[in-house]
């Protein structure tokens, strides 16, 4: 297999030679910084002669061609030269080079082709944001999660779990010391991996925006993590009331349609004000506007881009909450409307609306052709499930770094590759890959479905059935862990699918109710696998059955 099929995201620019550079023992020079660092850690170390070269460098370049985050990798007879536009291009390039070594060679232990690779981002901004309802993640979760964040070129990661008591409901306590601590432990590991750990903080619940004690307890909030290593900051006004709902704040702000988008720019000046810039913060703030969908203009939009600092960065999740496509006309519209440069909070892989409901599909309905656009770039929402979020996640990545060769299906196949676990359970991992939510769970299985309805050949069917019918239980790692409701569920709806379709065939009492057995087992679990495909076409199965 070609080994450029290893890397997630796809290289803009790439040869490969027929010949292989053996790094089974080699020697890494280039100092002590992240790339190196990463190489060590992987490859080890050979100083004797005769060992591969690998070489690091970083040449901080500012003439056109050599982009932010970008890198070049040479590997060949005199061995093997990282030369990076900046320590994280450099640190990308030694993920390539680690990338095409995991490809499988079968003559030798770890090696890479003879190649050439240029590459850089199309995105400067390329994450995620944990900011789903429900059970947040675990430290050991998000660790690992920075970690696959660096291997994929994933930049940005924002801390944002809406159900950690000390984001919002009690935004202004401090955290526990060892929270604390554990949110050091991220800061550290995400500069380790060249991510950049955003905080954010949502006081909107409670706040009362014009109160100055108010905003001194947000900046004391966001010293206590500052001193824990935190360096770039988001506030978030979503899900909240629209309307001002205290009395100082209707009296400081007025009561006129979008008035609580000055009492939140207000905050944010004040935030950027009296604290990034007296901290000498690199980044400037970010924002979840409270009307933070759709294109248009409304009062309270107006208010923020007469108002918000023009450095700001609006955070903006498309024509609805979550959706299935938004083209580039879209992403200019809502720039347009807020008068600042805006980043796609994407729900997508996001589960919180339907805890039933796994999403292990591609990235879809995103526009590639963004010239122009005024658009810094996306932050995507997972799942409570962080392993098994990884699946879609990987495809952003693709998507983010490499907008022109997005291509969802080839993404997928990469995603299911190198994700442990996906590729055993791959008829489940088909079963939950349609998006967006209301769209239909599988349109191929359920026109398979109803060519079996109308007396066509069955065989697709049967054989698709029986995939998920004989999933496998035993499958190791955290994947199959994070699904263990699911592949049940899809293990009895392959079988109620088998049930139906052996009740098109024959007309006995017995298969009348192993058909009725079959459905009710499958349909009493919670976990929710092709709800909307199965038990359709087996309840017409028994229909037909009963008229006949």
């Amino acid at each position: 297999m070609d080994a450029l099929e290893w890397i997630v995201p796809y290289p803009k620019k790439a040869t490969i030679g027929r010949s292989h550079i053996d790094l089974n023992g080699c020697h890494i020079q280039g100092g002590t910084g992240t790339a190196v660092t990463a190489l060590r850690a992987a490859l080890g170390a050979a100083p004797e002669a005769g060992a591969t070269e690998v070489e690091v460098r970083v040449e901080i370049r500012v003439e056109p061609g050599s982009p932010p985050e970008g890198y070049t990798l040479t590997a060949g007879a005199t061995g093997v030269l990282i030369v990076g536009a900046d320590p994280a291009g450099a640190f990308y390039g030694a993920q390539t080079l680690l990338a095409m070594a995991a490809a499988p060679c079968a003559e030798h232990r770890v090696c890479v082709p003879e190649c050439s690779v240029r590459d850089w981002p199309d995105l400067p901004l390329r994450g995620t944001i944990e900011g789903f309802y429900g059970t947040p993640w675990t430290h050991a979760d998000r660790m690992e999660h920075l970690r696959f964040s660096g291997r994929h070129k994933l930049n940005t990661y924002v801390y944002a779990p809406k159900d950690d008591p000390f984001h919002r409901e009690r935004w202004r306590e401090p955290y526990p010391e060892e929270e604390l601590a554990r949110l050091g432990e991220l800061v550290a590991q995400a500069a380790a991996q060249h991510v950049r750990f955003v905080f954010a903080l949502s006081p909107g619940l409670s706040m009362v925006y014009g109160d100055p004690a108010e905003r001194a307890a947000l900046r004391a909030k966001a010293e206590q993590v500052w001193e824990a290593g935190v360096r770039e900051y988001a506030l978030l006004f979503d899900d909240i009331p629209p309307e001002l709902r205290h009395e100082r704040d209707r009296a400081a702000f007025g009561t006129a349609e979008g008035a609580s988008a000055s009492a939140h720019a207000a905050v944010c000046r004040d935030f950027a004000e009296e604290f990034l810039v007296p901290h000498g913060a690199d980044r400037p703030l970010t924002m979840v506007p409270t009307d933070y969908a759709g294109t248009g203009r409304t009062a309270y939009r107006d208010r923020l881009a007469a108002e918000l600092p023009q450095d700001v960065l609006v955070w903006w999740t498309g024509s609805d909450v979550v959706v299935g496509e938004i083209p580039a006309a879209d992403m200019t519209a809502a720039a347009a409307s807020y008068g600042h440069r805006v980043a796609l909070w994407d729900n997508f892989p996001v589960n919180d609306f339907d805890f039933e409901r796994v999403f292990l599909g591609p990235l879809t309905g995103r526009a590639t052709e963004l010239g122009g656009v005024p658009l810094e770039g996306i932050t995507a929402n997972p799942m409570v499930e962080a392993a098994a979020s990884r699946l879609a996640l990987t495809t952003v990545a693709d998507y983010a770094w490499h907008l022109a060769a997005y291509e969802p299906g080839r993404s997928h196949e990469r995603a299911v590759r190198l994700v442990p676990g996906a590729a055993e359970l791959r008829p489940l991992v088909e079963a939950c890959s349609s998006w967006p939510p209301g769209a239909s769970q599988s349109p191929a299985l359920s026109a398979l479905c109803d060519d079996a309805l109308a007396g066509r050949p069955a065989g697709r069917l049967r054989a698709e059935l029986i995939r998920l019918a004989e999933l496998p239980q035993d499958v190791p790692g955290t994947l199959a862990r994070e699904l263990g409701r699911w592949v049940p569920a899809a293990r009895d709806m392959g079988a109620a699918g088998l049930a139906a379709l052996d009740l098109l065939t024959g007309r006995s009492e017995s298969l009348v109710e192993a058909a009725r057995e079959a459905l009710a087992r499958a349909e009493a679990h919670e976990a929710n696998v092709l709800r909307g495909v199965i038990p359709p076409f087996a309840r017409a199965a028994l229909e037909r059955a009963a008229q006949s």
